[in-house]
């Protein structure tokens, strides 16, 4: 029953979108920290600037992922119930716009 209805997952939305947004000076703080251990390890093997970006990116996703993992926050996690309990909110709602027409007509 409460699963169905939006208000009630509105508050464990707004609880994941806020341990999101606490994330973000770590990740900016282990971004500067890898973005200068790339460059070291990229003047000693010789990469070119295209190759460091890539080893940036590459790691900078896995130490993000890891940080989503241990808080257990994931962006997709806030929106799938959206994805989920909309569409069936929208079918609830004409359901019963249709019911209450059909007795209006009868």
């Amino acid at each position: 029953g409460r699963k169905c209805l939006l208000p009630a997952s509105l508050p464990r939305l707004l609880l994941s979108c806020s341990q999101l947004e606490n994330l973000q000076p770590e990740i900016k703080g282990l971004a500067e920290r890898l973005r200068y251990e790339v460059s070291v390890r990229g003047r000693q093997l010789g990469w070119s600037e295209k190759a460091a970006r890539f080893h940036f990116q590459k790691n900078l996703r896995r130490v993000v992922t890891e940080l989503y993992i241990r808080d257990n926050c994931h962006p997709f996690k806030a929106t799938l119930l959206v994805w989920v309990q909309v569409p069936m909110w929208v079918c609830v709602s004409l359901a019963l716009r249709n019911c209450s027409v059909g007795a209006r007509g009868s």
